[in-house]
C-alpha cells in the first residue's frame, strides 16, 4: 500500500497531466493500478493458504465488500443518468471497496461468537 501511496503522489504531483503525453497518462494509470492489484494479489494468496476457517470469513468480507461496491457504483450511475451530479471520480470505487471490505471484515470479528 505504501507504494500505491507513493505512486499516487509521484503522479498527481509531478507529472503535469495537461502536457503530458498519452503515453505518459496511460502509463501513470497502469502503474497506479499496477499496485492496488498487487494489494488484491497478496490478499487471494493470504486466502489461499490459510485455514477453512479463516478463508471463509475472507471472503465472505470481500463478497460483501464487493457488493456494497457494486451497489454505490450502481446509484452513483443511476445520480449521473438522472442528472442529479455532474460526474463521478470513478477511481474512488477502488479505495472504497477496501473500506467495505474492511468494515465486513470487522463486523464479522465483533459479530457472533463461538
Amino acid at each position: 500500500m505504501s507504494m500505491y501511496v507513493v505512486t499516487v503522489v509521484v503522479t498527481s504531483s509531478f507529472i503535469d497531466m495537461e502536457t503530458a503525453g498519452a503515453s505518459v497518462r496511460i502509463a501513470s494509470a497502469a502503474a497506479t493500478t499496477l499496485r492496488l492489484a498487487g494489494v488484491l494479489w497478496v490478499m487471494l494468496r493470504l486466502i489461499a493458504e490459510t485455514d477453512e476457517y479463516t478463508r471463509l470469513r475472507q471472503l465472505t468480507a470481500m463478497a460483501r465488500g464487493g457488493a456494497i461496491t457494486a451497489a454505490l457504483a450502481t446509484f452513483v450511475g443511476f445520480l449521473q443518468i438522472y442528472g442529479a451530479i455532474e460526474g463521478f471520480p470513478v477511481f474512488l470505487l477502488g479505495p472504497f471497496f477496501f473500506l467495505a471490505y474492511g468494515f465486513s471484515y470487522g463486523a464479522a470479528c465483533l459479530g457472533k461468537r463461538d
